[in-house]
């Protein structure tokens, strides 16, 4: 079959760039011939708070051909021509953000009037973007009522959807183990890299990823003054970019009984550096209020490190309690602390815990999955 995926690739930096790279590659293994159109410009810079959209040192140039506008309609119709001229049996649109979707839905318009016999499909990361106004809603809606198709990364995401939009078709799938990044470092060399107590004097929690008001931060923050008094000492070693004023968390750690056993490395964090930071951790924290599922816990599971996770949205369909992690209630510092324990206390986990999740959740099961009839 000839596909092509029209969304974010590297350089772009961030997630959904590194899916979308895994997904060609294990479709391109399936035997499937992969057209990539990267972003010419992806979010307007209103609706980024980061610093930087690429790759430091990278330009548009050295990842698949850019074409497609955000601000641009003529882009949008150019951007489905191109498409078209090559024939694609499937048109693959993933979906995060909906600042993105006039410039998708404009892609499809002119698409269709010169490819109708392609498929459409949406690939749904969440079912609007986190924070979600009324407008960011409609425009979801507006783009799933273009799509012959939706694939969702998990069962909360497809029950979103049914409400948003009730007739339209749809595959629930999963969200991949990353499988791409370097192997993890030892434990105590990644400890010292870091700073962090060694391993015979404390136990390290990971939050990681970028710091945006869903995830819970501040409730993970608290639980850590009901963990003070653990015989063995916990650390919380917080590694990602702020997306919102980093002041509020600055000063939840400046009025933490805990503040010394908490480090922060309030930044984008590398691919290069993952081995680094997750070879540091006993454990992977995700207080998240709200999701839809994490990549997060990807590459947790990728690494064979358990995680504690709040009880929403997908998160609970990749952690098993006890085998891979914990599940604790959403904005529960006690129930967090508690979970937080409980998983210390079986550290370390056997690997073969995670030997079955690798596979269930593998990319090239997801590829068979995803392209059965």
């Amino acid at each position: 079959m000839r596909i092509a995926i029209v969304s974010t690739f590297p350089p772009y930096r961030g997630g959904i760039a590194q899916f979308n790279l895994q997904l060609s590659l294990s479709l391109k293994d399936q035997g499937h011939d992969v057209m990539e159109v990267n972003w010419k410009r992806q979010y307007p810079s209103i609706f980024f708070p980061g610093k930087s959209q690429l790759i430091d040192g990278s330009t548009l140039e050295t990842g698949p051909r850019a074409l497609l506008d955000s601000l641009n309609p003529k882009s949008w119709r150019d951007t489905a021509e191109q498409v078209a001229d090559w024939k694609p049996d499937l048109v693959l649109l993933p979906y995060w953000h909906a600042a993105l979707v006039p410039a998708l839905v404009g892609f499809v318009r002119r698409f269709r009037t010169i490819a109708p016999q392609a498929i459409c499909t949406g690939l749904m990361h969440n079912a609007s973007s986190h924070d979600a106004k009324w407008w960011d809603r409609w425009l979801t809606a507006k783009f799933i009522d273009r799509m012959d198709r939706i694939w969702t990364l998990s069962a909360r995401v497809t029950q979103r959807i049914h409400a948003l939009h009730s007739n339209a078709p749809i595959r629930t799938l999963f969200h991949p183990v990353y499988g791409q990044y370097p192997t993890l470092e030892n434990m105590g060399d990644s400890r010292t890299a870091l700073h962090l107590p060694s391993p015979t004097e404390a136990d390290v929690i990971l939050f990681f990823g970028l710091i945006r008001p869903y995830k819970g931060l501040q409730v993970l923050i608290e639980a850590m003054d009901l963990l003070k008094d653990r015989d063995r000492p916990v650390h919380l070693c917080i590694a990602g970019e702020p997306y919102e004023d980093w002041s509020k968390y600055e000063q939840l750690i400046h009025q933490s009984t805990s503040r010394n056993r908490i480090q922060v490395h309030p930044r984008f964090i590398l691919d290069d550096e993952l081995s680094v930071f997750f070879g540091a951790a006993n454990m992977v924290c995700l207080p998240y209020l709200q999701a839809s599922q994490s990549g997060v816990t990807a590459i947790a599971l990728h690494y064979g490190i358990p995680v504690v996770a709040s009880d929403v949205g997908g998160l609970s369909e990749y952690i098993t309690p006890s085998k891979t992690g914990n599940l604790c209630s959403p904005g529960d510092a006690i129930s967090l602390a508690k979970a937080i324990e409980d998983t210390l206390e079986l550290h370390p986990f056997p690997i073969e815990n995670f030997k079955e999740a690798q596979m269930r959740f593998s990319w090239s099961t997801f590829a068979e999955a995803a392209m059965k009839d």
